[in-house]
C-alpha cells in the first residue's frame, strides 16, 4: 500500500472511530439519562466534604440553564444534569479517540500499518469495554460517563494524564512538568483519590531518572520533585479558595480522615480507650468517652473484625491461612456504616455538646478535627503494634484489601475463580513487558511502566484508606489490557 493510500486509510479509520464512539456514548446517555447516585446530592448541594471542581461544574451548568430559561425536566431531573451527562460523554469520546490516535502513532514506530490500526482499535475498545461491563454486566447497570459523580470526569482525565506522562518522558522539560502539574491539579481537585496521579508521576521519574541509563538525570528528578510538591500545595490552596468563596472560611474540605478512621476503628480494642486518657483535654475534652461510645456502638452492631468470617484465628489470621475474601467483604459492608451512621452523627453530637457556640460551618470544621485526632492517636498505636508483633488485625485488613484491589483492577473478586484469572493476567503482563524489552519497544515499555505504577499506587492507597470497589479500581483496567495487547502484537 502506498504512503498516500495509507494516510487516507488511517484518516478514514479515525473519522469512523470518532463517529462510532460518539454514537455509542451519546446514544447510551440519551437512552438512560443522568444516573442519580447515592453521592450525587452532595455534589449538587456543594457539600463541605466535596472537592471543588465537580460541584462548580454542576453549578455553572445550573446557572447556564437558568440564564437560558431552560425549565424542562427530562428524565424527571433538572435540565442541567442532562447537559452534564452529554458533556461528560463527549469528554469520554474525545479522550478515548485521542488514546487510539496516540497508540497508533507510537505503534507505527515498530509495527506495520495493519497491526498499528489493530492496536489503535484495541486501545479504544479497551475503554469502551470497561464502560460496557459497567452498563450491561455489572450490578450498577450504568456507565460512569452518565453518572452524576466525580468518576465521570476523573476516569477519562486519568487516561489523558497517563498519555501526557508517557509522551512527556521522551522530551522531558519544564513545559512538560507544567502541563503535568496543571493536569494533576485539575484531576485531584475533582476527586481526592486522584492524588495518585502526582504519586504516579513522581514514581515514574524516580525509576527512570535515577535508575535507567537512557533517562538518568538528577536534574530532571529534582524538577519533578519540585513540580509535584508545588502541585500538591496548589491543590490545597484551590480547595481553600473555593471554601472561602462558598462558605467564607479559608480551609480545605472536611472528611479527609474518615476513611482511615473507619479502618482503625474496625480493628480497634476496648483497651484503646486508654490512649485518649490525656489527649488534649482543652481542645478535645472527654475524648476517651467519645471513643468508648463509638467503639461500643460498632461492637453492638457487629461491625468490627471480631465478627468477620475469616478471622477465626484472631491475630494470627492472614491472607494465607484464612478466608480473607470473606473478611474484606465484611469490612466493606461495615465501612460506610461505621463512618456515616456511627462516627459522623456521634461526633456531631460531641461538637454540639462541647462547642455550642460554633456556627454550622465551624462545627463541621471542628468535627473534622475530632475525626483527625481520633485517627492520629489510633493509627500511631496500631502501627506501633504492627512493628511489635502485637497487631490485632490492621495488617491483615490492609494486606487483604491491597490484594483485593489488585484483583479488581483487572478482573473481579466474585466468582472466586476470577482471583486466579487475575493472577494469570498479571503473569502474562510481566511476560509481555519482558518480551517488549527484548524486542526493543521502548515506548510500549514506558506505557507499561506508567500504567503498572499507577495501578499499584492506586491499590496501596485505596487498600489503606477505603475498601476497594469497582469504581475505585477500574481507572487502569482498560490501559492494563491495552498494554498486554501491545506486548502480544509487537512480537
Amino acid at each position: 500500500m502506498s504512503k498516500a493510500k495509507t494516510s487516507k486509510g488511517t484518516g478514514a479509520f479515525r473519522l469512523l472511530s470518532f463517529a462510532l464512539l460518539t454514537i455509542f456514548f451519546i446514544g447510551i446517555a440519551l437512552f438512560d439519562g443522568p444516573e442519580w447516585c447515592k453521592d450525587s446530592p452532595s455534589y449538587e448541594s456543594m457539600d463541605f466534604s466535596r472537592e471543588p471542581v465537580y460541584p462548580l461544574f454542576l453549578m455553572l451548568l445550573r446557572m447556564g440553564c437558568s440564564a437560558l430559561g431552560i425549565t424542562a425536566t427530562p428524565y424527571d431531573l433538572a435540565p442541567h444534569l442532562t447537559a452534564a451527562v452529554l458533556l461528560q460523554s463527549l469528554l469520554w469520546v474525545g479522550v478515548i479517540w485521542y488514546l487510539g490516535c496516540f497508540v497508533y502513532d507510537i505503534s507505527t514506530r515498530y509495527l506495520s500499518e495493519k497491526k498499528s490500526l489493530i492496536l489503535s482499535a484495541i486501545a479504544m475498545l479497551s475503554q469502551v469495554g470497561v464502560a460496557v461491563l459497567n452498563r450491561f454486566v455489572a450490578n450498577r447497570g450504568s456507565m460512569y460517563s452518565e453518572s452524576i459523580m466525580t468518576e465521570s470526569l476523573a476516569m477519562p482525565l486519568f487516561v489523558f494524564f497517563t498519555i501526557t506522562l508517557v509522551k512527556s518522558l521522551e522530551n522531558y522539560n519544564i513545559n512538560a512538568c507544567i502541563a503535568l502539574a496543571l493536569q494533576g491539579i485539575l484531576i485531584s481537585s475533582i476527586r481526592k483519590q486522584m492524588l495518585i496521579t502526582l504519586l504516579m508521576w513522581g514514581a515514574t521519574s524516580f525509576v527512570l531518572h535515577l535508575f535507567v541509563k537512557k533517562y538518568r538525570s538528577l536534574q530532571r528528578f529534582f524538577m519533578t520533585f519540585v513540580a509535584v510538591i508545588a502541585a500538591f500545595v496548589m491543590i490545597q490552596g484551590l480547595d481553600c479558595v473555593y471554601n472561602q468563596a462558598i462558605r467564607g472560611v479559608f480551609t480545605t474540605h472536611v472528611g479527609n480522615s474518615r476513611g482511615g478512621l473507619d479502618t482503625v476503628l474496625y480493628t480497634a480494642d476496648p483497651e484503646d480507650a486508654e490512649l485518649f486518657e490525656n489527649a488534649d483535654p482543652v481542645e478535645f475534652p472527654e475524648l476517651k468517652a467519645l471513643f468508648t461510645r463509638i467503639y461500643d456502638e460498632c461492637q453492638a452492631r457487629q461491625l468490627t473484625i471480631d465478627y468477620a468470617p475469616g478471622y477465626e484465628l484472631g491475630p494470627d489470621s492472614n491472607i494465607l491461612n484464612s478466608d480473607w475474601v470473606a473478611m474484606v467483604d465484611h469490612y466493606a459492608q461495615s465501612y460506610d456504616v461505621i463512618g456515616f451512621e456511627i462516627v459522623l452523627p456521634i461526633c456531631d453530637e460531641y461538637v454540639a455538646e462541647h462547642f455550642p457556640e460554633l456556627d454550622q460551618v465551624h462545627a463541621q470544621i471542628k468535627e473534622n478535627q475530632v475525626e483527625a485526632k481520633l485517627l492520629k492517636v489510633l493509627m500511631f498505636d496500631h502501627i506501633g503494634d504492627i512493628f511489635k508483633g502485637q497487631d490485632k488485625g490492621t495488617w491483615y485488613v490492609f494486606s487483604a484489601n491491597v490484594v483485593k484491589a489488585f484483583v479488581m483492577s483487572n478482573a473481579n473478586i466474585a466468582p472466586r475463580i476470577l482471583i486466579t484469572v487475575s493472577a494469570v493476567m498479571y503473569a502474562l503482563f510481566v511476560a509481555a513487558m519482558i518480551l517488549m524489552g527484548m524486542r526493543r519497544r521502548p515506548t510500549f515499555l514506558l506505557l507499561g511502566l506508567v500504567m503498572i505504577l499507577g495501578l499499584a499506587i492506586n491499590c496501596v492507597i485505596t487498600g489503606s484508606m477505603i475498601f476497594p470497589q469497582p469504581r475505585y479500581m477500574c481507572y487502569s483496567m482498560g490501559l492494563f489490557y491495552l498494554t498486554l495487547c501491545c506486548g502480544i502484537l509487537s512480537q
